[in-house]
């Protein structure tokens, strides 16, 4: 079983003092977070943007490394939805198992928004971070849907069963 995930202070603490062996700050973060996506018609509709907080990518964060040496300084293989043994690979490794609609169930308008856990990998020296970078697509293993929400009569429509991004079973 990989570390338990990151503190948002044990995050702090690390990102801060950088790489022990090089001495450089600059680090590459690799998590899994929410990001919203329009769909028009089941299709990618306008450009995503990023739903998370930065506590949500703390506790999304399953590996950091040295940008310079390649040095990893954390890594967790525990799911950071539910807690699940390996929860980390199978959900980079899984495609979505929560079908993306062309419309909405309820009142059949084809714009919908999209919630989706994504691998990111964020560069962070420092105190700064740069914009987020996603690692999957709707139609790449890595990209899950955990929420439907339609534009026009705001129905929305969740996963049901096990986890909606390792399809383990809860342990928190």
């Amino acid at each position: 079983m990989g570390r338990v995930p990151l503190s948002e202070d044990a995050f702090a603490a690390l990102v801060d003092a950088g790489c022990p062996d090089c001495k450089t700050k600059k680090l590459t973060i690799e998590a899994l977070v929410v990001q919203w996506l329009p769909l028009l018609a089941g299709e990618p509709f306008g450009a995503p943007s990023w739903g998370y907080k930065g506590e949500d990518l703390v506790r999304g964060t399953y590996r950091i490394a040295c940008d310079g040496c390649k040095r990893e300084l954390f890594t967790s293989s525990v799911c950071p939805q539910c807690g699940a043994a390996h929860g980390v690979r199978r959900a980079l490794d899984n495609e979505n198992a929560f079908p993306l609609p062309e419309a909405c169930a309820s009142c059949a308008s084809e714009q919908v928004r999209v919630t989706a856990f994504v691998p990111a990998r964020v560069a962070y020296e420092g105190r700064r971070a740069s914009k987020a970078r996603a690692g999957a697509a709707p139609e790449d293993p890595g990209f899950h849907a955990i929420r439907v929400e339609c534009k026009s009569c705001h129905q929305v429509t969740e996963p049901r069963g096990g986890c909606p991004l390792c399809s383990g079973e809860s342990v928190v």
